[in-house]
């Protein structure tokens, strides 16, 4: 039974869908008429309620891809493809300690703080006093303020200095790096990163991508990897089915890598 702060997606197309907190009571504006939001209470997943034009809406549970893309945005973010492939080429479970680097507007975070819950913990720094009290706004509104710890940092100056988890010592299951200049925290990350666990940093660039890359050699990891993945929806109809004209292309570069306990090594020049 729907009752006030659930999270509810109002579902009527892919072009008319929206991302709500439910209040006591009030009224939602949409091109396709105004709903009663008092009228949804009570209601169940699945059910359905009509705005004052006619127009149903469908009130579906919103899964974790839908709350990364309506995050309230003041910077780019990553996107549900991408993150997918992160949570399996890392080491992400309830009770997981995690590190995000470059918060941004929250999406990853919330995607991590997902799956980390109920005992674990994101760790959030973000550099940016504006980034990091909307990325903050955008967690609170999800209901996942419990499992995430944001703090304003430059990691690239400051390093990470915890005192929940201990200071200077490997406790981090995963770090997820989100920087234009990823390769300026690497030697950190790898002091707080458990020896065979893994670093995921994001680059829209092939050249950050080959900075970062000769870093985390430095720094001592291995199965270092880059991919980058492209998703095209298909237009489903009876008389026919065809990719879609636009698709999600290029958003970013992934580099995966594990650390290694025997410390740095010279970069594979020939690989």
């Amino acid at each position: 039974m729907l009752k006030p702060t659930d999270l509810v997606l109002l579902y009527n197309s892919e072009k008319a869908n929206y991302l709500l907190s439910l209040p006591q009571a009030g009224t939602f504006s949409t091109h396709k008429g105004n709903i009663n939001l008092g009228e949804i209470l009570g209601k169940e997943y699945g059910d359905a309620v009509k705005s004052h034009t006619g127009d149903v809406f469908y009130l579906l549970r919103p899964t974790i891809a839908d709350l990364a893309m309506k995050v309230k945005r003041t910077t780019t973010i990553v996107y549900p493809k991408d993150a997918g492939m992160m949570l399996l080429r890392t080491i992400i479970f309830p009770g997981a300690k995690v590190i995000e680097v470059g918060g941004g507007s929250g999406a990853l975070t919330a995607i991590l703080a997902n799956f980390v819950r109920p005992q674990g913990k994101v760790y959030s720094f973000e550099v940016r006093k504006d980034f990091l009290e909307n990325a903050r706004a955008n967690i609170k509104r999800f209901g996942l303020e419990e499992w995430v710890c944001f703090i304003e940092a430059d990691v690239a100056k400051q390093g990470f200095s915890l005192k929940e988890v201990g200071l200077n010592t490997a406790w981090a299951d995963a770090v997820f790096i989100d920087l234009p200049e990823p390769w300026g925290v690497i030697n950190f990350a790898q002091q707080v990163l458990k020896g065979g666990h893994s670093l995921v940093s994001l680059s829209p660039t092939v050249e950050q991508i080959k900075k970062t890359k000769s870093a985390l050699e430095l720094a001592g990891f291995t199965r270092i990897r880059a991919v980058e993945l492209l998703e095209r929806e298909l237009l489903v109809k009876f008389s026919g089915t065809r990719p879609r004209e636009r698709m999600i292309s290029h958003t970013a570069y992934l580099l995966f890598a594990q650390k290694i306990n025997q410390g740095p090594r010279k970069p594979n020049v020939s690989a």
